[in-house]
């Protein structure tokens, strides 16, 4: 992908993208989730991981009929012998993704669990420096912020989470990325392809997609109908029924919010917000004023993206954040670390920001305000609502939508400097 007016042989600033790796190097030294210690451990080794270890493992041996085995399962977790430690025999974590999925992790399989872990630190930090290489390669408008960018962005508390507890949430910001650049290089059909690997979490695949079904991005949507068939098409044929069990584990998860030990304060969904307000008293009421909430929010979305604008263009590069930001609002189930992903729209609004006239600009202002708020509350969210009952990162996302639902007035190319986009 070449841009018009953009030099060839751009110089990537390998100090500033080493910063991530620098990150995992001191959390695998430092932290606990990553620190082998003898006796009971209060949560795994390695975090979260444990869960796509454990499923890859299984996928890997003559037991794979047994993947979305709860008791099969939670006594591969749980033993010593399999895992290399011991931890509380009251925390289990089901299988709740699509076998596909666990199939794509197959080889670290091949390694022992705490090495697997630590490759997996590894590869989410590497994520991140290809989403920064990406973003300076790609995104002209940031690179005369982008050791700036880098720096914050390895401090935003749910991306630190995220590496802690081995989570997947790079990989998801690395998805929504690759996307947004192949539109605004106007490749729609690569773009839905890349989008379409978000499939092994499909609930955050809903927004986007239908609000570039809205926009009748048919190649996009033709891209990423084909990457997600191809997917379920490969777990259908080849994982001898496995997917048949997956969905049926999703359709038991309607109130996934009232599981025991679900963490409500740590929710950052329309949904997990109204539950928690109602102390997760009245479900139905619950489940009620989200619905009601969530057409507020469709509304102001379709407010944004309503119109149709060039790939290229300031619009459509806050366009594709309100979508990012409402696919949290929206999502049944969204925790702290995938916010992660709020990367993305933070930097291209304050990519499409004019620094010189933002101070004189009410919209500008808020959007700078809001971004700066939710970046510097990020680490506060959870103990705030554990106190109040009231998340105070739904409140600053809704305002930051309904910003970017605002007259847009003069809404010129937010890469005028580099020209028009041109294909290769």
């Amino acid at each position: 992908m070449t841009g018009a007016g953009e030099s060839p042989n751009v110089g990537v600033p390998w100090l500033t993208l080493g910063l991530p790796i620098l990150v995992a190097v001191l959390i695998f030294f430092f932290s606990p989730n990553f620190r082998v210690t003898e006796g009971l451990r209060t949560s795994p080794l390695g975090g979260d991981f444990l869960q796509e270890w454990i499923g890859a493992t299984v996928l890997s041996g003559e037991q794979a009929a047994q993947l979305y085995d709860k008791q099969y399962v939670d006594s591969l977790q749980h033993a010593p012998q399999v895992v290399g430690f011991e931890w509380s025999e009251s925390s289990y974590f089901p299988m709740v993704y699509p076998p596909f999925y666990y199939s794509l992790l197959r080889p670290l399989a091949g390694f022992d669990y705490s090495t697997a872990s630590k490759l997996w630190l590894g590869l989410s930090a590497l994520a991140f420096s290809i989403f920064g290489w990406l973003v300076y390669r790609f995104y002209p408008a940031s690179r005369d912020y982008i050791f700036a960018y880098v720096l914050a962005a390895v401090f935003f508390v749910p991306f630190l989470n995220s590496l802690v507890m081995g989570q997947k949430s790079v990989f998801l910001l690395l998805i929504l990325l690759g996307a947004f650049l192949l539109l605004r290089y106007q490749r729609p059909f690569g773009a839905g392809i890349v989008f379409g690997l978000i499939a092994f979490k499909p609930h955050l695949g809903l927004v986007i997609g239908l609000a570039m079904l809205a926009k009748r991005q048919w190649a996009f949507a033709a891209g990423a109908v084909l990457m997600v068939v191809s997917l379920v098409a490969y777990s259908w044929f080849f994982q001898e029924g496995l997917f048949g069990e997956y969905l049926n584990v999703v359709s038991q998860m309607n109130d996934y919010l009232q599981t025991y030990g679900y963490q409500l304060e740590d929710a950052h969904s329309l949904w997990g917000a109204v539950t928690l307000a109602l102390h997760a008293q009245l479900p139905w009421l619950a489940k009620l004023s989200t619905v009601l909430l969530s057409l507020v929010v469709v509304a102001v979305l379709w407010r944004v993206v309503g119109e149709s604008v060039a790939f290229n263009s300031n619009a459509f590069a806050r366009q594709f954040s309100a979508m990012v930001i409402a696919t949290v609002l929206l999502s049944p189930h969204f925790y702290g670390y995938d916010l992660t992903i709020l990367l993305l729209p933070f930097l291209l609004i304050l990519s499409t920001t004019n620094l010189d006239r933002w101070r004189n600009m009410r919209r500008e202002r808020g959007l700078v305000i809001l971004v700066l708020a939710c970046f510097g509350l990020s680490g506060a969210f959870s103990e705030i609502a554990r106190f109040t009952y009231v998340q105070p990162s739904t409140i600053l996302l809704i305002a930051l939508l309904l910003f970017l639902g605002e007259e847009k007035g003069d809404d010129r190319g937010a890469f005028k400097q580099d020209g028009e986009v041109a294909c290769d």
